[in-house]
C-alpha cells in the first residue's frame, strides 16, 4: 500500500469468513492488498499509531427498509473519539481503536469504515446474493478512499 508518493496506509478487513456475509471485511481487504481480523483488539493500536490513514471495512447489518436493499457505505470516523467504557476488552469498534491509539501514542491515522450490508450469517463461505450484487459499488468506494490518498488527502 505504501509508495514514495502515498502516505502510509492500511486496510483492515474485519469478520470471520465462515460466517457467510461476515467475511465480507476479509475477502475486500485482502483483494487490496489489506489484512484481516476476525476482530478488533487492543493490540492492533500498535499498527495503526505510525500510519497516516485507515480503512476499516466490515460487514454491516443494515436497518430493513420496506422495498430497498441498503447500500454500502464509506464514512470518516470522529477525530474526537472516546475509548468505550470497557465492558468488553474483546471486541472493539473502529473508532474506539483509533481512540485506543490516540491515547496511547498520542497520535492516530485518519480513519474510515466501510460498511457492506450483511444478510446471511449463518455457518458457511457463500455469501448471499444481495451481498454479492453490493460488492461492485463497494468496491468502487474501496478504490475511492485508495484514490484519496494518492492524491495527499
Amino acid at each position: 500500500m505504501e509508495s514514495k508518493t502515498m502516505k502510509p496506509c492500511c486496510i483492515v478487513g474485519i469478520g470471520n469468513p465462515l460466517r457467510g456475509d461476515d467475511g465480507v471485511g476479509a475477502l475486500l481487504a485482502e483483494q487490496a492488498g489489506g489484512r484481516s481480523v476476525h476482530q478488533l483488539t487492543p493490540e492492533l493500536a500498535a499498527e495503526l499509531a505510525p500510519l497516516q490513514r485507515v480503512l476499516f471495512i466490515d460487514a454491516w447489518l443494515a436497518p430493513e427498509v420496506a422495498g430497498a436493499t441498503p447500500s454500502p457505505r464509506l464514512d470518516p470516523l470522529p477525530v474526537a473519539a472516546r475509548p468505550g467504557d470497557g465492558s468488553t476488552s474483546h471486541r472493539l469498534e473502529p473508532a474506539e481503536l483509533v481512540a485506543i491509539t490516540a491515547a496511547l501514542y498520542g497520535r492516530a491515522p485518519r480513519a474510515a469504515w466501510l460498511r457492506v450490508p450483511a444478510f446471511a450469517l449463518g455457518h458457511g463461505s457463500a455469501l448471499s446474493a444481495p451481498l454479492r450484487a453490493s460488492l461492485p459499488q463497494a468496491r468502487r468506494l474501496l478504490h475511492q478512499w485508495l484514490q484519496e490518498g494518492s492524491a495527499g488527502a
